[in-house]
C-alpha cells in the first residue's frame, strides 16, 4: 500500500457519517470525530457534519446566551496520516465547545469556530488547552480505545498530546520500541504555576511544539499562575467582571502575563514568548474589567513566539524576568528577543 494513500478509520460511523477525507499540506489526512460528554466519551464522525449523538434533536443558534444553563459537550476533530510504512497515526488533534439544554431543547455552538477546528486538525496542529482535568482524564479514555493508532503517531504529536494529558503516558512508553531513547521533541513540560491545580498549556502552534503557562503581576510582585490561562488567578477569584472600562475605573490594576516555552534546535527547552494584559479590580464592590477576547488573543502571540510587554512598568518588568530567571535551564535556552526583553 502506498504511504500517501489516507489511512481508513473504521470506527464512530454509528450515526451514518464517515470519515472526512483531505489532501492538505501535501498530505492525505482522515479526520475522525469524538464527543466528551460528561464522563461519557466516544467516537463519532456525527461531529463533521453537525449530526453528532448529543446534537440530534437541538436547535442551535449563535447566540452565547442561547443554553448559558446547558450542559457543557466537547466535539474533538483527530485527524490520522499514514507514516512510511503504511500504518495510520494520529496527525492532529482540536477541541470545539457546545452548550446543550436538553429541557428546552436548545444549544448554542460557532460553526464557523467547528469548520476552522477541523482544518486546523488536518494540518497538524494540537490544541486541547481548553480542557480541564476531568475533560482532559476523558480525552485520554478516548485515545486508549484506538492503540495502535496512538502507537504509530509522530512523536511530536505524542509528546505534545501528553505534556497536557499525563495520564496518557503510560500508553505512550507502552507503545515506544524497546531500548529506544526519549525525542527530543515535542512541547516541554512546565511545572511552574500549578499550585491551584491547573496545569501549563501545550499545543502546536504554526509548526511549533510550545507550552503556556501564565503569572499574575500585583502590587509590583510577579507569581506564577497558571489560573490566567483559565480567567482563574489569584487576583480574578472572587470578582465579577465585565467589558465596560469604567467598570472598575477607580480600581487596582494587575496584569496577567503569558509566557511560552520552546525548544531551541538542539531539543533544549526555552522560553519563546511573553505577552500581557491589564485588568481592574474594585476589591470593594468585588467588581472588574476585563476583555476576555484581547486576552484570548494575548494567550495566542504568546504560543506565537511573539515578545509585547509595554503595558508593564519599569519595576513590574523586572520582576517578570526575576521570575523567569529562576528557571535558569529555561533562561538559558531562552529564544533572543526574550532575553533582549528583560536585558
Amino acid at each position: 500500500m502506498a504511504k500517501d494513500s489516507y489511512p481508513d478509520l473504521d470506527f464512530g460511523r454509528e450515526t451514518g457519517v464517515p470519515p472526512t477525507r483531505l489532501r492538505i499540506g501535501g498530505r492525505n489526512v482522515t479526520v475522525a470525530g469524538g464527543i466528551i460528554d460528561g464522563a461519557e466519551t466516544f467516537f463519532d464522525n456525527g461531529v463533521l457534519a453537525s449530526k453528532s449523538k448529543p446534537e440530534q434533536g437541538i436547535a442551535f443558534g449563535p447566540e452565547v446566551l442561547r443554553a448559558l444553563g446547558g450542559r457543557k459537550v466537547y466535539a474533538v476533530w483527530l485527524a490520522a496520516v499514514r507514516d512510511a510504512e503504511g500504518r495510520p497515526g494520529w496527525f492532529g488533534l482540536t477541541v470545539g465547545e457546545m452548550r446543550i439544554d436538553a429541557a428546552k431543547k436548545e444549544g448554542y455552538r460557532d460553526m464557523n469556530s467547528f469548520q476552522g477546528k477541523l482544518t486546523d486538525a488536518a494540518q497538524g496542529r494540537c490544541a486541547v488547552f481548553q480542557l480541564k482535568e476531568a475533560e482532559r482524564k476523558s480525552l485520554a479514555t478516548l485515545l486508549r480505545k484506538q492503540p495502535e493508532i496512538w502507537k504509530h503517531a509522530p512523536k511530536t504529536f505524542r509528546e505534545t498530546i501528553t505534556a497536557s494529558v499525563p495520564e496518557l503516558l503510560d500508553l505512550d512508553a507502552a507503545g515506544a520500541e524497546e531500548g529506544k531513547a526519549p525525542s527530543e521533541l515535542g512541547a516541554p513540560r512546565l511545572e511552574v504555576g500549578a499550585a491551584g491545580g491547573i496545569a501549563a498549556r501545550s499545543m502546536r502552534s504554526y509548526g511549533r511544539d510550545v507550552t503556556v503557562a501564565g503569572m499574575v503581576v500585583d502590587g509590583g510582585k510577579a507569581d506564577w499562575d497558571n489560573g490566567v490561562l483559565e480567567g482563574k488567578s489569584k487576583v480574578e477569584q472572587g470578582i465579577q467582571f465585565g467589558q465596560e472600562p469604567l467598570r472598575a475605573v477607580g480600581g487596582k490594576r494587575s496584569c496577567l502575563v503569558w509566557i511560552s516555552v520552546a525548544r531551541q534546535e538542539d531539543g533544549r527547552p526555552g522560553y519563546y514568548g511573553a505577552t500581557v494584559s491589564e485588568i481592574r479590580v474594585d476589591p470593594v464592590k468585588k467588581e472588574g474589567f476585563r476583555d476576555l477576547s484581547a486576552q484570548g488573543m494575548k494567550f495566542n502571540e504568546a504560543a506565537r513566539g511573539r515578545v509585547e510587554l509595554s503595558r508593564l512598568k519599569p519595576e513590574e518588568r523586572e520582576a517578570v524576568g526575576g521570575l523567569l530567571r529562576a528557571q535558569a535551564e529555561l533562561w538559558e535556552a531562552a529564544y533572543e528577543n526574550v532575553r533582549n526583553a528583560f536585558e
